[in-house]
């Protein structure tokens, strides 16, 4: 199962310290992050910039938009108005009007969901070509505190795209898998009612909140945080194995795009590696844009000669749910667009 193309589209960024002089950070909290600064897409709309992503994927891809079979869009945030589906505007706007059309919702780790949907698709029949996975979300909301809404993390905006294909590619997806701990699932919760829904009522997303009520609450878990750890190692573990590799293998690795202490944390220490071969540098410039952290970093990785041929990429990511997902992806050539590519004799 191979890519063959990948785009994104990273509105202009905004320094962490503009946010702090307005008072929409404390001091303390962004100098503990240590990020730099978050993508703010003002009134683009999300599904925008996965289109845009989308176009630029496809045309790195050669691929024909309309010999997509399958395009699906994950989406993180609101999308656009009740109702109303983002998957088919995607679809309208790149020409990708033969392909099965579905929207993917399982918050930050959709796209892994995403990767594997495609893929089995792709395999359940030779007369399925290729395949579109997109993600796009603008967190400017008054539902939501971009710079606060969760400990450790600050939320930018982005659109990212993949295209998957059994025939050519620069990259190999060789194994991808989740596991789901739905005893956690109370967590993201709090305390209000399932009905009616939230987008209905007056309030703000606070996960920070709901996770201290869930942690001072019946529904907690007693075997804590150990059982997460032990969940992550099994799911690694798996996904190694299936690639065919071990962790001496892995070149770099893609964890939600977190304060250092978080992606150090909860994914650099457990995997036993540094700090230096995570993509936190990146991330740390763009902020956590929901679905696509891991897509991009691969993106900018490929585009600076940063992941070579014969290198090995893992990419490791969490959902409220609570969803647990990695991915190992076999670097199999340099693409044409990145910018570490020799150029062409004449």
């Amino acid at each position: 199962m191979l890519i063959s193309g990948l785009g994104s589209f990273l509105p202009d960024r905004v320094p962490i310290g503009w946010a702090v002089e307005r008072g929409l950070i404390d001091p303390a909290a962004a100098e503990q992050y240590g990020i730099t600064s978050v993508t703010v897409a003002g009134d683009v709309p999300a599904p925008e910039m996965a289109t845009r992503a989308c176009r630029q994927a496809l045309e790195r891809a050669g691929q024909n938009p309309e010999t997509l079979s399958l395009l699906l869009y994950v989406s993180v945030w609101y999308q656009g108005p009740h109702g109303w589906c983002p998957q088919y505007y995607v679809q309208r706007h790149t020409g990708a009007g033969q392909a099965t059309a579905a929207e993917v919702r399982q918050g930050c780790m959709g796209m892994f969901s995403a990767l594997e949907l495609a893929a089995s698709h792709l395999m359940a029949s030779p007369d399925h070509e290729a395949a579109l996975v997109t993600s796009g979300d603008n967190f400017t909301s008054d539902l939501l505190e971009r710079w606060r809404f969760s400990p450790h993390f600050v939320m930018g905006d982005a659109g990212s795209a993949a295209v998957l294909t059994r025939r050519a590619g620069f990259a190999r997806l060789k194994s991808v898998n989740a596991v789901t701990l739905p005893e956690y699932e109370a967590m993201h919760r709090g305390p209000e009612p399932l009905f009616p829904p939230g987008a209905g009522r007056a309030g703000r997303l606070d996960f920070g909140e709901s996770k201290h009520r869930w942690l001072d609450g019946p529904d907690r878990d007693p075997a804590g945080p150990l059982k997460l750890v032990a969940a992550q190692d099994e799911l690694v573990s798996r996904t190694l194995e299936e690639a065919g590799i071990t962790m001496d293998d892995v070149t770099r690795v893609a964890y939600a795009n977190g304060s250092r202490e978080r992606v150090e944390g909860r994914a650099m220490l457990p995997l036993g590696l540094p700090m230096s071969l995570s993509t936190w540098e990146q991330g740390r410039t763009v902020g956590h844009i929901g679905a696509s952290d891991q897509t991009v970093a691969l993106e900018q990785l490929l585009l600076t000669g940063e992941l070579r041929p014969g290198d090995h990429f893992l990419m490791l990511g969490v959902g409220p749910g609570l969803n647990i997902a990695s991915a190992v992806i076999e670097i199999i050539d340099t693409p044409h667009w990145s910018t570490a590519r020799p150029a062409a004799a004449s």
